[in-house]
């Protein structure tokens, strides 16, 4: 038993010597010093487990002799609570889940070494709330020194005005984003296909080829040559795009001009319209009513956080936790979320029947919103498409075994199936314990470009200095702004001889000029054409595009932050390097010499460019309208176009 320890959670390491001392943010761990993200890392499937149950039985649990998603139930069988961001558990969308884990790995060390006291440095209250009770639970004493935010940290005077005002008016005010979308309601195609060949896509309208687009020509490149495959069998296609504004599509002109272009050559460009096509102001007050009635609701459950612990546990995580509740069902993500669907359930009314429908999962709210239309519209087999990786730590890929098995009402909607893209997927929602017979398996349409290189040694000549360094964007602020603050400063460290290169990622622009002395090269070329000139790729912890790398055989370093999760599609794969501070990746910078073996990389993602299970997912759809063409047919009629 240790009579006290110090729980460190500032951004400067503690005191050389230091004893007794958690580190609350920081991978620095040592004599008398340990690192709870270290610790989190170490008991991950269990910690993970923990919150994952807490979330399922939060749900479950009885106020007023009811169940929070009974509470939250619609009126037709289908409940509100798997809106919510608490159920969704996006680590993007509710940064104080990495607390709640913090905190539970927290109690763990309570438990195992059971201070007489504890005190607190730092400058959150939130955190010292959450930490004081947990004290009380184990009855250990609990001191907080409160410390100043950093200058950086601190929040513009508006900023500050509207987190103090109540939900619901924040809600209000969210209203003017859907004034400056409304003029996308001109975005809606003639006719919509109908008919046994009738393919229905739900995805977002970003990651496009704009070259192509200009042309009048879609092309997605979530999609890849999917679509093209599709309608040179006779498939015919339903496109509902959601509009996200990108450095591709920076306005909603832009984007209004394109969709026009494509839906006057809708046979081979297919039928488009936005989500926010059907918006009119009848469907707006009836999202608002929706809306009131969650306000509502929110007050008969006003002691709620009573029930944010875990079963057996002293984690309160309510502290955490409360912003994403109450937002979610009184303010601005309420309001979206209502609005997500009743602008559903008025595309899938409006809609001919489809017998097949495609979307992008990542078990958004959205997407529950989506499953709820097209089941109440009597449309056919929906199928959800994993699109780029399944990281461990992307809770919102995930839930309680027990989510997936209940047949209570208002239980977890699923997809028919979930469309996983390679085996490192398929093994991850395993592990998980998602239902496979759910699960079939698709070619990786966003990496198919890898397919030459994923198995064979790597394709890069060896390089004597300079060495060739790109840096590959992230779309979380905090995290490329980390990595590239970590790399000017590893820079100093380096022979003046080595050159930076920087891809950023297409939802997030990153002025450069703010790091001068890194002295970085942007590029916008596509990825697949700029690995094999590079001898490292370093990325931030969270980007998919690391993937890109380690699949072509470039050796990859990842900048961890121990101020928020270890998100890296490529945590535990051996032959990675993660690093912390400046040192490290200094140092692997100059000692990195290999990347992944073929074995390693061929097993990440399914990369057959003849799209085999692709062909047998969408049979049900384009066979029965085929007509062999000469670039497509061959003897045993199986094979679709070799996607380029």
């Amino acid at each position: 038993m240790s009579s006290a320890v110090v729980l460190w959670d500032l951004k400067e390491e503690p005191l050389p010597g230091a004893v007794g001392v958690w580190c609350w943010q920081s991978y620095c761990c040592g004599d008398g010093v340990v690192s709870i993200p270290r610790y989190l890392e170490e008991h991950a499937e269990r910690i993970r487990g923990r919150y994952l149950a807490f979330v399922h039985e939060l749900g479950q649990c009885r106020i007023a002799s009811r169940r929070i998603v009974d509470h939250l139930d619609l009126g037709d069988g289908f409940s509100y609570w798997w809106l919510t961001q608490v159920a969704e558990k996006s680590p993007f969308k509710s940064p104080g889940i990495y607390d709640c884990l913090r905190l539970l790995c927290l109690e763990e060390l309570l438990l195992a070494q059971a201070p007489s006291q504890l005190t607190l440095v730092s400058c959150s209250r939130v955190l010292a709330s959450a930490v004081d009770r947990l004290c009380a639970h184990l009855s250990i004493g609990f001191r907080f020194e409160p410390k100043p935010r950093p200058p950086k940290a601190q929040r513009s005077a508006t900023r500050r005005i509207y987190e103090a005002m109540p939900y619901l008016l924040q809600g209000v005010l969210s209203l003017r984003h859907v004034v400056r979308r409304w003029p996308l309601r001109r975005a809606l195609p003639r006719q919509w296909f109908s008919g046994e060949s009738a393919l229905f896509i739900c995805s977002y309208f970003i990651h496009l080829d704009p070259s192509l687009c200009l042309q009048g020509q879609f092309h997605s490149r979530q999609w890849e040559g999917l679509p093209r495959a599709v309608q040179e069998r006779g498939g015919r296609i339903n496109w509902l795009q959601l509009f996200l504004l990108s450095a591709v599509v920076p306005n909603l002109r832009r984007g209004l001009d394109w969709v026009a272009r494509f839906n006057a050559d809708a046979h081979r460009q297919g039928c488009h319209a936005f989500l926010d096509s059907y918006l009119t102001v009848t469907r707006l007050v009836a999202a608002l009513a929706i809306w009131l009635r969650l306000t509502l609701i929110a007050w008969r459950l006003r002691n709620v956080s009573a029930a944010f612990y875990p079963s057996g546990s002293g984690a309160w995580m309510w502290p955490f936790l409360r912003h994403d509740w109450q937002s979610s069902l009184a303010g601005p993500v309420a309001l979206a979320n209502c609005l997500a669907v009743v602008l559903f359930d008025s595309a899938l009314a409006d809609m001919p029947p489809q017998k097949m429908g495609l979307y992008l999962c990542e078990n958004q709210a959205w997407e529950k919103a989506l499953l709820r239309a097209w089941r109440r519209h009597g449309h056919g087999e929906i199928v959800g498409v994993q699109h780029a990786t399944a990281p461990f730590w992307h809770l919102y890929y995930f839930d309680d075994r027990r989510s997936f098995t209940s047949s209570a009402s208002n239980s977890l909607p699923l997809p028919d199936h979930l469309a996983v893209n390679g085996t490192d997927a398929r093994r991850a929602f395993a592990a998980a314990g998602f239902p496979l017979e759910r699960v079939v398996e698709v070619e990786a349409l966003r990496y198919l470009q890898l397919a030459d290189t994923a198995g064979r040694s790597s394709p890069r000549k060896a390089r004597q200095l300079p060495r060739r360094v790109l840096i590959v964007g992230d779309i979380v602020p905090g995290s490329i702004h980390h990595l590239l603050g970590l790399l000017q400063e590893a820079a100093r460290l380096l022979p003046s001889e080595y050159a930076f290169t920087f891809k950023s990622h297409p939802g997030l622009a990153v002025d450069l000029a703010a790091y001068p002395e890194l002295r970085a090269m942007e590029t916008r070329e596509a990825l697949s054409r700029i690995l094999g000139d590079h001898d490292v790729a370093v990325a931030a912890n969270s980007t998919s595009a690391a993937v890109d790398a380690f699949v072509a055989g470039v050796p990859v370093i990842i900048a961890v932050d121990g101020d928020s999760l270890n998100l890296s599609p490529l945590r535990g794969r051996a032959g990675v390097r993660f690093v912390s501070t400046v040192a490290e990746l200094a140092q692997s910078l100059q000692t990195t010499t290999a990347g992944a073996s073929p074995g390693e990389r061929a097993d990440f993602f399914f990369l057959d460019p003849e799209l085999p299970r692709w062909e047998h997912l969408l049979a049900p759809v384009v066979r029965q309208s085929t007509r062999p063409h000469a670039a497509t047919a061959n003897t045993g009629g199986e094979l679709w176009t070799r996607l380029p």
